[in-house]
């Protein structure tokens, strides 16, 4: 429902950017929900009808993104990591945060766990002002002095023991807790929440202007991503 030329050709420009930089075959889900409504938000620019959001409760929307409002709004990608990776030591999250405020409990903006023994999600600005993401057993890496949470996170598992957490391309945390297969987690991933378990929790206040699930990223391929993602943001005037 695109109609502007320009849009199609910024929109165009991104996608050929993540192809020459070695990054699109990495990406699983892609999201980009800055179009006005929960019809025209929920597509996985990757492969659209797989993956795609299921957008519950409240969110506004807008050309900055979908904020959601309240202490209920999620939007569910459908992807599993049990199923959808190869491997439980190769994978991202990222999240365009366009809101810079703490939540007023545990949040996540992006992913899930398995109530106690598996995580894969992310925190931008919690309750204690932490910006935190835990991958696979019950440590991560953390940053307890954050108080600015705008602007491309993203979180990595390189190795089987080794992890990072990025700001605007730039490495910000180091984790070395040790991860395997088995802690591969089977809950779906969201957005601007999580679940733990059968329980959909962790609510967050973040409006989102991307977003993406994929594979494992270089520090070179982080930064080349945060650009690309970046100059998208520009050219639609959302930038921060």
């Amino acid at each position: 429902a695109i109609t502007s030329a320009a849009d199609k050709n910024a929109i165009n420009t991104f996608y050929l950017g993540l192809k020459s930089d070695g990054i699109y075959t990495k990406i699983k889900a892609m999201y980009l929900p800055i179009w006005g409504s929960a019809a025209t938000c929920k597509w996985n620019l990757v492969n659209n009808r797989t993956y795609d959001l299921t957008i519950v409760n409240g969110f506004t929307f807008s050309s900055g993104g979908m904020l959601p409002i309240g202490t209920s709004a999620y939007a569910d990608t459908f992807l599993a990591p049990s199923s959808a990776y190869s491997s439980a030591d190769s994978k991202h999250l990222s999240f365009y945060s366009r809101t810079n405020a703490a939540t007023s409990g545990s949040s996540s903006s992006i992913g899930s766990d398995n109530g106690s023994t598996a995580f894969s999600r992310m925190t931008l600005r919690g309750a204690s002002n932490q910006l935190a993401h835990i991958y696979g057993g019950t440590n991560g890496t953390y940053v307890s002095t954050e108080t600015n949470s705008l602007g491309f996170y993203l979180a990595n598992r390189s190795t089987s023991s080794a992890s990072q957490l990025y700001k605007n391309g730039s490495l910000v945390g180091n984790g070395n807790s040790a991860n395997g297969t088995s802690s591969q987690i089977t809950q779906t991933l969201l957005i601007s929440a999580a679940r733990s378990g059968l329980s959909i929790v962790y609510y967050d206040n973040k409006q989102c202007a991307f977003a993406s699930i994929g594979d494992s990223l270089t520090s070179t391929e982080v930064t080349n991503f945060r650009n690309r993602v970046q100059t998208l943001m520009t050219y639609f005037g959302i930038n921060v």
